[in-house]
């Protein structure tokens, strides 16, 4: 009898999300090998893909459309491009696209020596051309609207084939420190075609260990290894998926599960339950910064400097630390960080009575308005800031919206309230001048204050190291009495990682290194994680002739064990009723219909799997996407 079966093998997209963060850190947990010992022991492994779930959503990369780098992103961007120079822990420059970086006598240029045999992922040749081409575009003020944060910077000229001078107004002590900031986009060149072709922001073009492959906005963004890497052993991973998972109970599931190799979080009970977790490693975070509220300065009720002095009093920054970030954060009275101390920064400290009587002189009803992120997180700060202002007699109405929206009524000042953050910093002069200085494009808050305009000048133009250290506490202290912020809490999130994950926060610099990354396994495929990263349409088997279909059940019914040539661990269980009992490591068990179209037998699956029975055992191939592994399996007993 002929019959005709038609079997469908599909790929099911799945639209995900997640937070990281671009921030240097610290190691903790279990002790690790570093890259050379396991080099030198023979057990590092290359191969295979990470998963590395984000919070936020990916943005673009050409600095004159994006303006900015979100720092959540910074481990991505760190992959495709990169800057002439990076830090370690200390402060010191670590080559990367420069090799060396020597000042004049009177400090008012830099000679900066360029890596030469460098390639972009174009095929553009990195030189000092490339670097003029990134340069020239940010010192025009037509075009970066940033260019005031840069304004010691004159221009850049081209010395020789492999070095550039930077000319400078005045020394500047930042200068290293801004050229290698990797939470700056401004720090990393790009493939000087690709900006002049337009394809830059979207399909960026870098000198990188991996290389642009696959962007689907709002779900993941791909990376493949660039093969022609100047850095001789690296990457070791063959592909990079980040995944966005705004969710953190989501993003923890999704670790767990398997789905993801690495998260980035900052809710205490999930850090917790990683830290209890024999199966991750958790990486704690140590850096500056801080978690604020951004105050509208030029808006009634808030352009009144008794109605923010008494919302600062009010504002319990412990309550956030305990209540939003189940005390996995610092409490900061500046964004420098612990190593820093500054004497007196007049931090307004929690006090309701004192609050009370601020709003008694002024002497009106105080109704606000707080924008926050419509995440889990931004309506727990909502919430509790409500509750906060309320014991003063404060009406705050919180309001949720996406990253987007939120940032826009922030930069076109359309706000009262809003959740904020300093980003990390190694040097925090040329952030705090664009931020308020009351002539700065980037003073969101509207602050101004002759003052302040004083002190950001003289930091900007101190070089004595320990004066302006003592200038910068100043600006601190003057921020808290004019309460253009307030403070929140400050920045420390935790890496948490597959166990099997070795080597990612090693490398001097930008700690977080998916470079010197590899995965201690024999199992170099995620079919777990690839099912949802595809979304491929159907593939159709038509089988005309099913053939002696009882001749090939006989033969393998029962339980079959073997392995795949990527080293997995293969188990199946074939039934009478036409099902099979399937499990292979790094994937979850899983029942699915067989068909058998002899003498081949065919699953229903998500990946296309075909086995033969051959002299006693089954010789099968599966194939998942652009993946394709073989396999041979023995009865079992």
């Amino acid at each position: 009898m002929h019959q005709s079966r038609k079997l469908r093998f599909r790929r099911y997209g799945w639209l995900i999300c997640s937070l990281v963060l671009g921030v240097c850190l610290a190691g903790c947990g279990q002790e690790k090998k570093s890259v050379d010992a396991a080099a030198a022991d023979g057990n590092m492994k290359a191969g295979g893909a990470l998963y590395f779930g984000l919070e936020v959503p990916f943005q673009g990369f050409d600095i004159i459309e994006t303006g900015a780098l979100n720092p959540p992103l910074a481990p991505l961007n760190n992959l495709i491009l990169e800057p002439l120079f990076r830090r370690d822990q200390e402060g010191k420059p670590i080559p990367v696209l420069g090799l060396s970086a020597s000042v004049t006598a009177d400090g008012k240029a830099w000679d900066i020596k360029l890596r030469q045999g460098v390639a972009f992922h174009d095929g553009a040749p990195f030189n000092a051309d490339a670097v003029i081409h990134h340069w020239s575009r940010i010192l025009d003020p037509e075009k970066f609207r940033g260019r005031r944060i840069l304004r010691p910077v004159r221009s850049v000229e081209k010395v020789a084939e492999y070095m550039v001078r930077f000319n400078l107004e005045h020394p500047w002590p930042p200068f290293m420190s801004v050229i290698s900031n990797e939470l700056l986009l401004l720090a990393f060149i790009p493939s000087p075609r690709a900006v002049e072709a337009g394809t830059h922001d979207r399909q960026p073009v870098g000198t990188g260990p991996f290389k642009f492959a696959k962007w689907q906005s709002s779900d993941h963004f791909v990376v493949f290894k660039n093969e022609n890497y100047w850095q001789a052993g690296k990457p070791r991973f063959n592909k990079v998926v980040f995944r966005t998972i705004p969710d953190p109970q989501a993003r923890y599931a999704s670790l767990v599960s398997g789905e993801i190799d690495v998260v980035a979080l900052d809710r205490g009970n999930l850090i917790q339950k990683a830290k209890a977790d024999p199966e991750l490693t958790v990486y704690p975070s140590q850096v500056n910064g801080a978690e604020i509220i951004l105050i509208n300065t030029t808006r009634p009720p808030l352009d009144d400097i008794r109605v923010r002095r008494a919302l600062a009093l009010a504002n319990s920054q412990e309550h956030h630390v305990k209540m939003v970030y189940g005390n996995t954060v610092p409490l900061v009275q500046h964004p420098f960080g612990n190593e820093w101390d500054c004497a007196d920064v007049a931090y307004p400290e929690y006090d309701l009575r004192q609050a009370r009587q601020l709003l008694a002189d002024y002497g009106k009803p105080v109704e606000i308005e707080l924008l926050h992120s419509n995440t889990s997180r931004g309506r727990s700060i909502g919430e509790l800031q409500q509750q906060l202002f309320k014991e003063i007699g404060v009406v705050l109405k919180p309001v949720g919206l996406s990253p987007g929206p939120q940032m826009m009524k922030v930069v076109q000042k359309d706000y009262q309230l809003a959740t904020w953050r300093i980003p990390p910093s190694g040097d925090y002069g040329p952030n705090f001048y664009a931020k308020y200085h009351s002539r700065s494009p980037g003073n969101f808050a509207g602050y101004d204050n002759p003052e302040m305009d004083r002190l950001l000048e003289m930091q900007r133009l101190e070089t004595d190291p320990e004066k302006r250290r003592a200038v910068l506490c100043r600006i601190a202290r003057q921020l808290n009495r004019d309460v253009p912020i307030l403070y929140r809490g400050g920045r420390r999130y935790h890496v948490i990682t597959k166990k099997n994950i070795r080597d990612m926060m090693d490398s001097p610099g930008f700690t977080i290194d998916l470079a010197a990354a590899w995965l201690d396994e024999t199992v170099n495929f995620n079919m777990a994680a690839y099912a949802i990263e595809q979304n491929v349409a159907f593939t159709e088997f038509e089988c005309a002739d099913p053939g002696d279909v009882d001749a090939v059940k006989s033969r393998i019914l029962g339980t079959w064990k073997g392995k795949d040539s990527w080293g997995a661990v293969i188990s199946m269980n074939f039934k009478a009723d036409d099902t099979v009992d399937l499990h292979r490591t790094g994937g979850p068990g899983k029942t699915v219909t067989y068909t058998v179209c002899a003498p081949k037998v065919y699953f229903q699956n998500r990946a296309s799997i075909e086995v033969t029975p051959v002299d006693g055992r089954l010789e099968g191939v599966w194939t998942f996407g652009d993946y394709k592994g073989e396999m041979v399996l023995e009865r079992d007993g």
